[in-house]
């Protein structure tokens, strides 16, 4: 037998070795959390990068062999108290596809899988599976607080329906002092007795001016608040469904010395004694990502 003949056998098991060896351990993992603490009930948006390094192509979520892959996370508590799973069949890595080489980045809300309404200190870690990987891929842990508001004002509002008949739908509004890391901040939820349908950041909070939430005639929540000695910010809400949506966030300066405020003087919701604020001059606000 000739030596190219002997090793041909040779070579197509080294190449089968070098595509296990691929497939074995190069996919790489990258979670990360943009906040460390949250408000309960606010989203937890988790940051997930995968990168594909095996030389094969990979296919997430499909049922048939060699397409299904799926991510799921371990999420521990400081208290020792486990979250638990909302929908066991629920699966981030739907419809992911990644090509050999292709790196792809997740946002993924984790309220949506696990409980995370308890007060406490959590330590979460993504895993991913994949039919054609022979094990399971495991990222670093990030490590996330949550942990309510106090209450500043609370409203109850009733929200027009649809259909004269149909039932009021009562909503408390409730303003609150949260403590960031760095600064307690204010902050908007939206909530009745079962869900809770909004949770907003709003800004730095200061002992200063009396903060000033009221509702017009047609359902838009308008809010006022210092926060800087010389800063103002009005915001005004609105319903569409059950969702409260920002409609406007504007910047207010005193205009004549007196700190600003909302009146209904004029027969509607309006910023008086103040005049808006110069971006660059009287505040900066950073973009976001």
């Amino acid at each position: 037998m000739s030596p190219t003949r002997r090793s041909l056998p040779l070579l197509a098991l080294l190449a089968a070795l070098s595509t296990t060896l691929c497939l074995h351990g190069q996919i790489a993992l990258e979670l990360q959390v943009p906040q460390k603490r949250y408000l309960r009930y606010e989203p937890i948006l988790l940051r997930l990068t995968v990168s594909n390094l095996s030389g094969n192509s990979l296919e997430f979520g499909g049922k048939t062999p060699g397409h299904h892959g799926q991510i799921a996370f371990k999420v521990d508590s400081a208290s020792g108290r486990t979250p638990k799973l909302v929908n066991p069949l629920a699966n981030p890595a739907n419809g992911l596809s990644l090509a050999p080489g292709e790196t792809r980045t997740l946002e993924i809300p984790l309220n949506q899988y696990y409980d995370m309404q308890r007060e406490d200190g959590y330590s979460v870690q993504a895993l991913l599976d994949h039919d054609r990987l022979p094990r399971r891929h495991v990222s670093q842990p990030v490590r996330v607080e949550v942990q309510d508001g106090l209450p500043i004002l609370v409203k109850n509002i009733g929200l027009p329906t649809e259909r004269q008949t149909g039932l009021i739908k009562t909503i408390q509004l409730s303003l609150l002092r949260f403590a960031d890391v760095d600064e307690d901040i204010y902050a908007l939820r939206a909530e009745d007795d079962i869900n809770v349908y909004a949770v907003h950041r709003l800004g730095s909070f200061i002992d200063g001016e009396k903060p000033q939430m009221e509702l017009d005639g047609d359902s838009l929540v308008h809010l006022l608040l210092q926060i800087r000695p010389r800063l103002y910010v009005y915001y005004i809400f609105g319903f569409e469904g059950r969702n409260l949506l920002l409609r406007q966030k504007r910047f207010y300066v005193s205009a004549d010395g007196a700190p600003p405020s909302l009146s209904r003087e004029t027969g509607y919701l309006r910023v008086v004694h103040g005049q808006i604020a110069r971006e660059g001059i009287d505040y900066y606000e950073p973009k976001e990502d």
